[in-house]
């Protein structure tokens, strides 16, 4: 977890050095239109009912458009983790090690600070339903479904017209009063490809 916090301090300091950068102007002034990113990394749960977990990984796709500032994107991703704990059988109780699956589809809204430049900042949220394993018992596959909510903040590098990469750090929840609710940080990198734009 230090590593986290380390890691995601780095990732908010960069915002603030990039935008003052004498050197951070693209070449070629950013245009609206579609892209498709993926992204991927590593996963931490911070609540998980009662069981201990390990350091897992995320991954995932989305599709958006970017209207030179503001973005809008669906996206989905899938979470899993090695726990262990206690888990209720039927007539039984058992210690059992396996795994926390999560799917999330998403809907986002972001926005680009200095979309122009060749590193840009940018925050974000989102809204959407998760698909949940809430045990680590086998008999349960995605068998929970959730509220789900996001909070993103990174930096992108603009490549090329048409390609950028993103470091990101995402805090992700699900919440249900009657069921399994949990809280994720995620540190990721990705990269979105932009269609009609000049190469």
């Amino acid at each position: 977890m230090k590593k986290f916090v380390s890691a995601a301090a780095a990732l908010f300091a960069m915002p603030v050095v990039a935008a003052n950068a004498q050197d951070n102007a693209s070449p070629v002034a950013p245009t609206p239109g579609a892209y498709l990113g993926i992204d991927t990394g590593l996963n931490w749960l911070l609540t998980d009912g009662s069981y201990q977990s390990q350091t897992g990984y995320a991954v995932g796709g989305k599709i958006g458009y970017d209207f030179v500032g503001p973005r809008v994107e669906l996206e989905g991703t899938y979470r899993n983790n090695t726990s262990s704990g206690w888990v209720n059988f039927p007539g039984a109780v058992a210690y059992v090690n396996g795994q926390i699956n999560q799917f999330a589809l998403m809907g986002n809204v972001l926005y680009d600070f200095v979309p122009a430049a060749k590193f840009v900042p940018y925050v974000g949220g989102g809204l959407g339903l998760a698909f949940i394993d809430p045990s680590v018992s086998a008999g349960c596959t995605m068998c929970s479904t959730q509220f789900a909510y996001q909070m993103m903040a990174g930096i992108g590098y603009n490549s090329s017209p048409n390609i950028r990469l993103n470091l990101e750090a995402r805090y992700y929840g699900t919440t249900n009063g009657n069921s399994y609710a949990n809280n994720d940080l995620s540190l990721l990198v990705g990269m979105t490809y932009k269609f009609g734009t000049p190469r």
